[in-house]
């Protein structure tokens, strides 16, 4: 509640750049070298004060994550968690959850496996064969009460 932060991406170079967004909506300047430059990656806030990217393409598709602090700091790469791969979708939901799902692995197939995260930002092992594989899909989290 009350912070947002836009970050990774491809301005025709891939960048690592990221910018806090205020609880008036106001954007911060670019904030540049946090993390391995990547796009077509996930992000999700979950629970209080945590936000995590993960996963995204550079030549290929690769495995890592970066946690977000409170006050915005990208942390350095986590690599090496679930299967690399680019085009996914994450969200956060519940209390101190978060997921990641489908996308497009190194050999152009879709990819049906979903990474829970933890509260503490790890990522779990992949879950395969949940729903069709897709890629370039989207994701939210949200509530019944």
């Amino acid at each position: 509640s009350d912070k947002a932060i836009f970050g990774y991406g491809n301005t025709g170079a891939v960048v690592s750049v990221t910018n806090l967004v205020s609880n008036t909506g106001t954007v911060a300047t670019d904030t540049t070298g946090v993390g391995t430059a990547r796009y077509y990656i996930a992000a999700a806030g979950y629970g209080s004060d945590k936000a995590i990217f993960g996963y995204g393409y550079t030549s290929v598709a690769v495995s890592m994550t970066n946690l977000v602090s409170n006050t915005g700091v990208v942390a350095t790469d986590t690599t090496g968690v679930g299967t690399a791969r680019w085009s996914l979708a994450a969200a956060g939901y519940g209390n101190d959850k978060a997921i990641f799902g489908y996308g497009l692995d190194n050999t152009t197939t879709h990819v049906s496996m979903t990474n829970l995260v933890s509260n503490t930002g790890v990522v779990a092992t992949d879950t395969t064969g949940v729903g069709t594989a897709r890629r370039e899909l989207d994701a939210a989290g949200y509530s019944t009460s």
